[in-house]
């Protein structure tokens, strides 16, 4: 079936963790949109989707239309009309923060491989909707990130953990080192629902793509609903999938 829109993760799918795009990609996703809609779906804030996608596709109100922004999952929902608006969003209370950030800390130290030195700037970023753990910190280097947890042991590890301590919350596996905490419900499944509802579309009409398409990443949830996925290695085997869908 044609699809009317085409969703990406980020990290691990459209570049590489917490790093910009590179040309090929920005100028595949522009001919992409000059005939489709697509989204852009990750766990990263909007300043990270700013700085990863938007700076390297730069400015064009034709465009730029045919896009929407849904960073943290899902917990805000951005379209471009003269500029980027966010229409629809959602913030963790003070209570619920401190209880998350607390509960990490709490684990951190009672896991001793995870008392990484030096760190890479700050581990633990709030996002408003999502607070985020970054292993190694935020803006580890890409190729230490790389090999930190390449059979995924030590965040599964970690994301039970946090599981028990925080019932009330969804803990996913995200990028390479960090794992993502939302609201109950508060997926990236919760992210095309949103996408759904704001275009009045169904199931059918939308692609996703992504790499954490396995138990527990925060791409999973996106399949489990039906939703057509593709799940991708990385930058390069995106490239061929966009250069299919164009």
């Amino acid at each position: 079936m044609e699809k009317k829109l085409i969703a990406f993760d980020v990290d691990g799918t459209l570049s590489l963790s917490r790093s910009k795009i590179d040309s090929e990609i920005a100028e595949l996703l522009k001919k992409l949109l000059s005939t489709k809609q697509v989204a852009i779906i990750t766990g990263g804030a909007f300043a990270d989707i700013e700085k990863q996608i938007l700076s390297e596709i730069g400015l064009n109100n034709k465009l730029n239309k045919n896009l929407t922004l849904l960073p943290t999952n899902g917990g805000g929902l951005y379209i471009f009309n003269n500029k980027w608006e966010k229409i629809s969003g959602y913030k963790l209370t003070i209570d619920e923060k401190e209880k998350i950030i607390n509960a990490i800390k709490e684990t951190e130290q009672q896991n001793p491989e995870l008392c990484t030195d030096p760190n890479y700037g700050a581990k633990i970023q709030d996002r408003n909707s999502e607070i985020t753990y970054s292993a190694l910190g935020e803006n580890a280097p890409v190729e230490l990130k790389q090999i930190w947890d390449k059979d995924f042991s030590k965040r599964i590890k970690l994301q039970n953990v946090l599981k028990e301590k925080l019932p009330e919350f969804e803990v996913k596996i995200g990028g390479t080192t960090s794992i993502d905490i939302t609201p109950k419900g508060m997926d990236k499944a919760y992210g095309i629902n949103k996408l759904i509802e704001h275009f009045k579309l169904i199931r059918e009409d939308i692609l996703f793509v992504g790499d954490a398409v396995y138990e527990n990443g925060n791409d999973y949830p996106v399949f489990q609903t039906g939703i057509e996925t593709i799940k991708t290695s990385g930058p390069e085997e995106t490239k061929e999938i966009i250069r299919k869908l164009i």
